[in-house]
């Protein structure tokens, strides 16, 4: 639907909802959900009531809108916050990706590899080096967490994978997963989530005691998360 003499167009779906509801998502669409009973003229001066801020967080996310990246050569991917160009080399045996200069080299069959085989060859790469790198780096972490908190909570495993809607999760048992993305940002972000994780070995939610031990650990983790957010947005998986 089309808000009455502006340019916000909305999505409008009538649910089992309470109370009247609005979502900007960071597409910049506007999806609102509202009573069955509510009437359309009610919706409409909401929308009105709020018609600053939906164009504030529209421009918000159109200035923070980035693309995915582009498996081709000389095209920028990152590690731990530095753009780096892919380069491809040829697939012979004894020949590792790995950095060379401000460019990232990538064994790929063929002499002329397509955009298919230089993703599989970097997605390869990059399984490979966040294993190794997130896995110091959690060491570090947890190490570091039981000094200052003063206790011996301990992360039983650890797995990376390609994850498309979180950073990281801990399960009840101490079992904890990273994305493997988490290597494209600046170490303090990784941090972040590395923490954020530890946090919940010891609450298993996001209530009081956490934000207390995140505190502990990252005295500006709010900061640190909303640059996690802006980095998300700028980067899309």
């Amino acid at each position: 639907m089309l808000l009455p003499g502006t340019d916000v167009l909305f999505l409008f779906q009538r649910d089992g909802c309470r109370t009247l509801r609005m979502t900007i998502r960071s597409d910049g669409s506007v999806v609102v959900r509202a009573p069955a009973g509510l009437s359309e003229e009610k919706v409409f001066a909401f929308l009105f009531s709020r018609l600053d801020w939906i164009r504030s967080k529209r421009d918000f996310f159109t200035s923070h809108r980035g693309t995915p990246s582009v498996f081709k050569e000389g095209e920028p991917v990152f590690f731990l916050g530095r753009p780096f160009l892919l380069h491809a080399v040829p697939l012979i045996r004894g020949v590792r990706a790995g950095f060379e200069g401000h460019r990232l080299k990538l064994p790929c069959p063929g002499r002329d590899p397509d955009e298919n085989t230089m993703e599989r060859s970097f997605r390869r790469w990059r399984r490979e080096t966040a294993a190794l790198v997130l896995g110091r780096r959690l060491a570090r972490m947890e190490r570091r967490a039981c000094a200052l908190l003063g206790d011996d909570a301990a992360v039983r495993s650890l797995a990376v994978r390609s994850l498309r809607r979180r950073w990281g999760s801990c399960s009840v048992r101490g079992n904890i997963i990273l994305a493997e993305q988490l290597i494209a940002m600046p170490l303090p972000l990784i941090d972040y989530v590395l923490c954020h994780e530890l946090c919940h070995l010891r609450a298993m939610n996001h209530g009081p005691a956490f934000h207390a031990c995140l505190r502990l650990l990252l005295p500006d983790a709010v900061d640190r998360e909303r640059r996690i957010y802006i980095w998300s947005l700028e980067h899309p998986r």
